[in-house]
């Protein structure tokens, strides 16, 4: 995080993840039914950064290769005034 004051956009971005009544929300949720047997890439709209997983921490680099199980917990990056469904869904 401390490089993020070196720019001027990862700053406002930060903030606005962390702050109450923002833009965005991070939260953390179990896997959803229709989200499993899918990658976190197309799981949903919104943005899945990283997956807790049989006890390991699935990164947001492995969104095209993780394939999401029942029980999976995923931390999701999501508009505050978004429904978060997968497009063409």
């Amino acid at each position: 995080m401390a490089d993020a004051v070196e720019t001027s956009h990862a700053t406002p971005f930060l903030c606005d993840l962390m702050s109450v009544g923002g833009q965005m929300v991070l939260t953390e949720r179990p896997a959803a039914q229709d989200e499993i047997g899918k990658t976190m890439a197309m799981a949903t709209a919104d943005v899945v950064v990283q997956i807790h997983s049989n006890g390991r921490a699935i990164p947001f680099t492995e969104r095209h290769r993780h394939i999401i199980q029942p029980g999976d917990l995923l931390l999701v990056i999501s508009s505050a005034h978004g429904d978060g469904k997968a497009e063409g869904q």
